[in-house]
């Protein structure tokens, strides 16, 4: 087991999670019904979910060391920024601004599938 990797991950998951955690226990019961309906809609979960799932696999395989989980995690993090990008397109006021966020996710795409192979 992977000791360096276990700290990564409760570096980058356990503590910005604990810090949602206690934000979103002072919150009045309307906000967090807002932040419920954020959290579950099909837009979140299919972009910024998938993508964060994807971080978590590729946090998750050295401890574990299963050379599968980085390939789940390449496909889950492409899947979600190809649907980000299909997002900013159809909600964007400009469609030049549309590209320019199309670009900068194909960019951060190419960037993570290069560094996890």
């Amino acid at each position: 087991m992977n000791i360096d990797a276990i700290v990564r991950l409760v570096l980058m998951v356990g503590i910005p999670a604990f810090m949602m955690w206690r934000e979103y226990k002072k919150m009045s019961e309307e906000e967090r019904n807002d932040v419920k309906t954020t959290f579950t809609s099909k837009r979140f979960i299919s972009t910024i979910g998938l993508v964060t799932l994807g971080w978590v696999f590729l946090l998750v395989e050295p401890i574990f060391e299963i050379a599968w989980m980085k390939v789940i995690s390449g496909v889950l993090f492409s899947i979600g920024m190809i649907v980000s990008s299909v997002f900013i397109w159809l909600n964007a006021s400009s469609k030049w601004k549309a590209v320019l966020g199309i670009i900068s996710s194909m960019i951060a795409l190419a960037i993570f599938l290069w560094w996890i192979y």
